[in-house]
């Protein structure tokens, strides 16, 4: 089955820029947000609810994206029937598994689990915190490493994945606590299904459409 490759070939400085970013991943969101909400806070005190709705890492993970990735997958997918009909079903293979699990667990729990609340952590939520991670795991981190073992995805899915993961952690300021393990452990299919969708679509809107609609039951 024909699968989706960057349209830019292969350059030296490409394994440099993977490994900062793969770096960078693991502290660039947070930092970004609480630096600009010190900024925008100093600029007027109501203002700090654009940090907190993770606006400023989302402007600069674009900003990085226009620099450095090919912008071919910012295009919405063209993509044959067999990827679509992959696409569709694992998604909403995904969803299933996922709220299943996530039911369980809220039983489980006693209670439903709200990972959001206020109205800026519902943007960062489900608007600005995966468009951000798309742009950075599945844009510049996904083709670099597409690029750079070019005859196979399964390095590129990987790399990606991992990275995604191990992202989560700055969320909980870095210590590998139960709560942090936990989210890596559930990040980590999250992160695979993501860059399959990535990779069959040639497209990050697939892969973003899904991180949206799996983080949305979390802010009710």
């Amino acid at each position: 089955m024909p699968i989706a490759t960057s349209a830019k070939p292969f350059t030296g400085s490409d394994k440099v820029t993977l490994v900062i970013l793969l770096l960078v991943s693991l502290f660039l969101t947070t930092t970004v947000n609480r630096w600009a909400g010190v900024a925008l806070v100093s600029v007027h005190s109501d203002a700090g609810w654009i940090a907190s709705a993770a606006i400023p890492s989302c402007i600069v993970m674009l900003g990085l994206y226009v620099c450095l990735g090919s912008h071919t997958a910012l295009r919405w997918p063209q993509f044959s029937p067999p990827n679509r009909r992959f696409i569709i079903k694992l998604s909403a293979l995904w969803l299933s598994l996922w709220l299943s699990a996530s039911v369980a667990v809220a039983f489980a729990m006693g209670y439903w689990p709200t990972y959001a609340r206020g109205w800026p952590a519902i943007l960062a939520f489900i608007v600005f915190g995966p468009i951000g991670e798309e742009l950075l795991f599945r844009g510049m981190i996904f083709e670099r490493a597409r690029r750079l073992w070019a005859n196979s995805a399964r390095p590129a899915i990987w790399i990606s994945t991992i990275a995604f993961s191990l992202h989560h952690i700055q969320l909980h300021r870095l210590p590998l606590d139960g709560a942090a393990l936990a989210q890596i452990g559930f990040t980590l299919p999250m992160g695979l299904v993501f860059a399959q969708l990535r990779e069959r679509s040639g497209s990050l809107w697939p892969a973003l459409l899904l991180h949206v609609t799996t983080n949305l039951p979390f802010i009710f």
